[in-house]
Order: C-alpha cells, then sequence, then structure tokens
C-alpha cells in the first residue's frame, strides 16, 4: 500500500511541475495511488483466505469427516 501511495505521489508532482498544475495532479494521483493499494491488500486478503477455506476443507477430507 505504501509503495503504491508514493508512486502515486511522484507521478503528480511530476505532472505538477510539468503541466504547472500544482496541487491538483498531486492530488488526484496520490487518491490513485492510495485506492490502488488498498485494492492490493483487498486481493491479498481474499486470495489468503481461500486458502485457509481450501486447508479446511483438505483437513476435513483427510480426517474422513465430512
Amino acid at each position: 500500500m505504501v509503495a503504491a501511495s508514493f508512486i502515486g505521489l511522484f507521478i503528480g508532482v511530476s505532472l505538477d511541475k510539468w503541466l504547472e498544475t500544482a496541487p491538483w495532479m498531486t492530488l488526484i494521483w496520490l487518491g490513485i495511488g492510495i485506492a490502488s493499494g488498498f485494492r492490493n491488500i483487498f486481493i491479498l486478503t481474499r486470495r489468503g483466505m481461500r486458502e485457509l477455506d481450501q486447508d479446511d476443507k483438505q483437513e476435513q477430507k483427510d480426517d474422513g469427516s465430512d
């Protein structure tokens, strides 16, 4: 999440310097970076929960109880 936020901040600052639109591009791209970071956390959490569910199903199958 931190990396995505800093990447968005860097892009925004760079565009503001190039286009002379301070602080608008910084705010927009920082928001995009933060949203991207939260999206990554959501995806990783969902993947971890799916793996835990599969492990639980495998343990039940190995124990012989359904």
